[in-house]
């Protein structure tokens, strides 16, 4: 495993959808032309030059940028005439070269194989396609902006397993929204709350690892000259256990904590992301703190 490798591993475990004789890796920008600025075809097939070759390199096979115009306008890149020993390597990390790959990968195994610039070049591949760069995610103010991982919500894995990965690389996380009705239901016990996990790091903390595609570098810089006109300063994170954690108000309980769609070690009621951290079987959740927190804010 290089460090080219690891991005575009990154690549395709974020957007990557896989068939028996081909690879589309999706780039995030559906809806750029709604909330951004309209990316253009030519744009789109300038950005993908660094990629292109190296995909031929690493891979032997064939990818070509493709786009797709409508009012939410599709950018990918098709990869063709795939030699089996991608599918092999996808094998032996134990991730099924089938399907969106987001949906229900593991990276447990592929990390194993990557040094420490190779994990960075595989998260940067990972945000490139996943890692929302949008001013409108932030941590209650422009004060404190967030760079969001944006995972679907049938995978438990690759949440817990990117957090640790971040955590081993020194970026702290600063706050993971569960596919969990007590983290997207407000006070409302039957409010709708299957919207995916999210992965939220403070992007001060993002900027040791970045993006690798220009305009997602350009929105980071934006996310920074944001925080910076409104706070004077970069914010920055602690890692976990060693940080100060909030629990702002009781959570209410929702008819779905106990919902099948749910796995059996977070069927319940929750207090706080960290008590699900707790839950999976995080060593680094605030075991003590939780503790009093549950005697406090848990169902009376």
């Amino acid at each position: 495993m290089n460090s080219e490798m690891a991005y575009l591993f990154g690549l395709i475990i974020g957007g990557g959808t896989i068939t028996s004789d081909s690879i589309s890796i999706e780039f995030p920008y559906k809806r750029w032309p709604h909330e951004d600025f309209e990316i253009s075809p030519t744009w789109f097939n300038d950005s993908m030059k660094s990629i292109v070759p190296a995909i031929k390199r690493m891979f032997n096979a064939d990818a070509i940028p493709r786009y797709v115009p409508g009012d939410t306008p599709r950018f990918y890149i098709n990869i063709t005439e795939i030699p089996e020993i991608l599918y092999e390597m996808l094998r032996l990390y134990d991730i099924k070269p089938v399907g969106e790959l987001r949906r229900h990968v593991s990276i447990k195994k592929l990390v194993l194989d990557m040094d420490e610039q190779c994990k960075r070049e595989f998260v940067s591949g990972l945000a490139d396609v996943i890692g929302s760069c949008r001013a409108s995610h932030r941590h209650r103010s422009s004060a404190s902006t967030i760079v969001s991982f944006e995972i679907i919500g049938e995978n438990w894995d690759l949440p817990f397993e990117l957090c640790q990965l971040l955590h081993e690389l020194g970026v702290p996380v600063d706050q993971i929204l569960w596919h969990h009705p007590n983290m997207h239901a407000g006070s409302n016990p039957t409010a709708y709350w299957k919207k995916g996990h999210k992965v939220r790091v403070k992007a001060g903390d993002f900027a040791s690892i970045g993006y690798g595609l220009e305009c997602k570098r350009k929105g980071l810089a934006r996310l920074l000259e944001i925080e910076k006109e409104y706070r004077g300063s970069i914010s920055h994170g602690s890692l976990c256990p060693d940080r100060i954690y909030r629990i702002n108000r009781r959570k209410v309980v929702h008819l779905d904590e106990h919902s099948e769609d749910l796995p059996e070690k977070v069927r319940g009621h929750f207090i706080h992301y960290t008590h699900i951290c707790d839950a999976l079987g995080c060593p680094y959740a605030p075991k003590e703190w939780l503790i009093e927190m549950v005697k406090k804010y848990g169902i009376e």
